[in-house]
């Protein structure tokens, strides 16, 4: 498997400090062990935005470690090892609350890693909850979609990517999103990626995922 360069070996990038602790280096660990070169470096990126966006709206993260590996392993559930019948979010944020058990992690902190990856891709809630949480949804969406990268000086952006580079991210991560579509569309069905499933061709016991209009039409009443 190709793997990207770990975190240990730099100590920050773009004025991001990087958590250089057993726990931040394990979570690192983790995720090059399961994950393609592509996804680790825009989990690592994400963390980099993440930090940089929850600064610019004068937000300051508390818990840096626990909200490093929230970032690090935010999209566990779109590899094989962790995907299972939830939706991505879900079953990403059980495997990183395993891996808090497994390190000792107290149960807030688990708890807090929990929320931040299940949450990564809620707008209008994860910026309303704790700054460790909104991070990883600001990295996730900037680096993701794009959503203030107007926000981020050419050098800046130019140093996160000569550490951190794309490599096709976005084509790479479609397939990923499809391949997790395909696997388990019923999980798909009204969350944000029923539009990938139904672009993908993906059915539900035979017919493609329905949409909400087409979910309240056929709902069992009157009016």
């Amino acid at each position: 498997m190709e793997k990207a360069m770990t975190l240990a070996r730099v100590k920050s990038v773009a004025g991001v400090r990087i958590a250089d602790t057993a726990l931040c280096n394990a979570a690192v660990d983790l995720l090059e062990s399961c994950s393609l070169a592509f996804l680790c470096s825009h989990c690592l990126r994400t963390y980099i935005f993440g930090s940089l966006a929850v600064r610019s709206i004068g937000r300051s993260v508390v818990d840096e470690e626990a909200a490093f590996y929230g970032a690090v392993l935010h999209d566990l559930g779109l590899v094989p090892p962790y995907r299972g019948d939830n939706r991505f979010e879900v079953d990403g944020a059980e495997a990183a609350r395993d891996f808090c058990t497994r390190h000792h992690v107290s149960p807030e902190r688990a708890d807090l890693v929990w929320r931040a990856i299940a949450l990564h891709t809620s707008p209008g809630i994860a910026t309303r909850l704790a700054d460790e949480i909104a991070l990883v949804h600001l990295g996730a969406g900037l680096d993701f979609l794009g959503l203030g990268l107007d926000q981020v000086s050419p050098q800046v952006l130019e140093e996160i990517l000569a550490q951190y580079p794309r490599m096709k991210f976005k084509s790479e991560f479609r397939d990923l999103l499809v391949a997790h579509c395909q696997h388990n569309p019923a999980a798909q069905v009204l969350t944000w990626t029923d539009d990938v499933a139904r672009t993908a061709g993906c059915t539900l016991h035979g017919r493609p995922i329905p949409t909400v209009s087409q979910i309240m039409a056929a709902a069992p009443w009157d009016e």
